[in-house]
């Protein structure tokens, strides 16, 4: 009479409950293959950004650009090559083993007497000739490639008339490339990373036959389906990169990726055991408790690193980043090389302050800070700025999340200035301490919301409305870091502007610790 409702309770609850547990074990597996995609299109972008390097050296084009060389000219480039160019190259990472330069007009430079002309030849062929990086990864199952370095190739023009000029090769080590695995939990998970020919840039396949197997079951950008490889049944989870076009593969064994599913069989088993001698009516409730708990601490970890890796992403608007860019590239056409130097110092700043972990506090100060790295590259974007103001006095100790400040202001820039920066336009941030809380307004006069707004609490729709998640990412965050009494609120008045404030708990900071005041 005990055993048959406890026997019953068991079966419905693990039918039910073990789906949906297997469901969020694979959101967990398709978060790691995102978080590799996303860590590896990064490593290989800071090395595009490298070899960018070369297209502003006027000296290197003015090398390139002779028709021919007398011994002196020939002797004078190649001791620039040898002498200040490699020192500028090498100041700007470590990471540079050796590099080449080969011209169309003949002339060949390699910092490494081991390189001939003829070594490179054969990959100068497959250079693109579109101006983007061309990388040559050591493939892990083949001896063709050099299995001693990474190979990053850019097809020069010349910037003042488009004259195709010659090749840049930089070679770099490839175990710069292994810290993308070092600090995530691929323990018993064998990891591919195939190129778009299907060859292994990481890891090995079982046979040779692998790789067109996987490449045949890989049809969709995003990805997942079970196989059965040569007797051995896993479940493949893979993303495919739009940056590189490679492709990342986790190979989970049936038994792991069945395993949260088979330990809440035994849980049950042993809990209906219990509940045998207890009664199935405590034992239903002790089951689905823990069950429930377990669940629980999974969705929020869940939820955690999907706020993290979404903050990472979206730290730096690409849009921005490309305007940036372009800007950039305006001003070394004309030669201002100190306006060049002030927002790539800017953006480096703010490169150096996003990539940190978006969930720690910071002084209110470094939070200023990168506003104002934002707000010196938006002037000379723009031209000019509104005014701004700002006032945290007595506060200057005070910490706050990591980027909560920059992404409000930039969304003044894109909504409430979207018609162009006018002279009677300003930005006020004004922080201020209310009992145990810290409060910071973001105000703006510029067009207001399209309809008077009281003061509320910010509703997230960026991922719905198409709006953008900039806001969203931030209110959420300070829900996630500091409890559901916390985030941001919103109020306007149509044509007078909005006011966006930060709400979050007043922690000051003393020797290095953050103290709750």
């Amino acid at each position: 009479m005990v055993m048959a409702p406890v026997m019953i309770l068991c079966t419905v609850g693990i039918g039910r409950n073990g789906r949906e547990l297997q469901e969020r074990n694979l959101e967990y597996w398709s978060l790691i293959a995102q978080d590799i995609t996303y860590d590896m299109d990064k490593a290989i972008s800071e090395y595009d950004s490298l070899s960018m390097f070369v297209l502003v050296q006027d000296r290197l084009l003015d090398i390139l650009s002779k028709d021919s060389f007398d011994s002196y000219e020939y002797l004078e480039a190649y001791s620039w090559l040898r002498g200040q160019f490699p020192v500028d190259l090498y100041l700007k990472t470590s990471l540079v083993s050796s590099f080449q330069v080969i011209g169309n007009n003949g002339f060949f430079y390699t910092s490494d007497s081991d390189i001939t002309l003829s070594a490179v030849e054969q990959m100068k062929q497959d250079i693109k000739k579109n101006g983007a990086i061309t990388v040559f990864m050591p493939y892990a199952s083949s001896g063709i490639k050099d299995r001693n370095r990474v190979t990053i190739a850019r097809y020069i023009y010349s910037y003042k008339d488009l004259k195709p000029l010659g090749y840049f090769m930089i070679h770099l080590k490839p175990t710069e490339l292994d810290q993308i695995w070092e600090n995530k939990d691929l323990t018993n998970i064998r990891t591919l990373i195939l190129d778009e020919e299907g060859n292994a840039i990481y890891g090995e396949a079982e046979d040779i036959g692998e790789y067109a197997w996987l490449k045949d079951h890989m049809t969709e950008k995003i990805g997942n389906f079970y196989g059965n490889n040569d007797g051995k049944k896993c479940f493949y989870v893979y993303q495919r990169s739009d940056y590189t076009g490679w492709t990342s593969v986790l190979e989970i064994p049936e038994s792991l990726y069945r395993e949260p599913f088979v330990n809440l069989i035994r849980l049950f088993l042993i809990s209906g055991a219990f509940a045998v001698f207890l009664s199935s009516l405590l034992g239903f409730f002790i089951i689905r408790r823990i069950y429930e708990t377990e669940l629980g601490n999974q969705r929020m970890e869940l939820s955690r690193n999907r706020a993290e890796l979404k903050a990472l992403q979206t730290q730096i608007n690409p849009h921005f980043l490309y305007n940036t860019l372009g800007a950039i590239n305006m001003y070394s056409v004309c030669e201002d090389s100190n306006a060049v130097q002030e927002i790539t110092g800017a953006l480096s700043d703010m490169f150096r302050y996003a990539v940190q972990n978006p969930m720690d506090p910071v002084k209110i100060t470094d939070e200023i800070a990168h506003v104002k790295n934002y707000l010196k590259i938006q002037e000379y974007r723009l031209g000019t700025l509104p005014r701004i103001e700002i006032n945290i006095e007595g506060l200057e100790n005070v910490c706050m999340l990591r980027l909560t400040l920059q992404p409000i202001v930039e969304n003044v820039f894109k909504h409430a200035f979207a018609g162009g920066v006018k002279p009677e336009h300003k930005i006020v941030i004004w922080a201020q301490r209310s009992g145990d809380k810290l409060l910071v307004d973001v105000v703006d006069n510029g067009r207001g919301p399209s309809m008077d707004v009281a003061p509320m609490e910010f509703v997230p729709d960026g991922e719905t409305s198409g709006r953008g998640i900039g806001l969203s990412n931030v209110h959420r965050r300070l829900k996630l870091a500091y409890g559901e009494a916390y985030g941001l609120n919103i109020s306007g008045v149509k044509g007078k502007g909005m006011t966006i404030r930060i709400c979050q708990p007043l922690i000051f900071q003393n020797d290095g610790e953050d103290v709750h005041r």
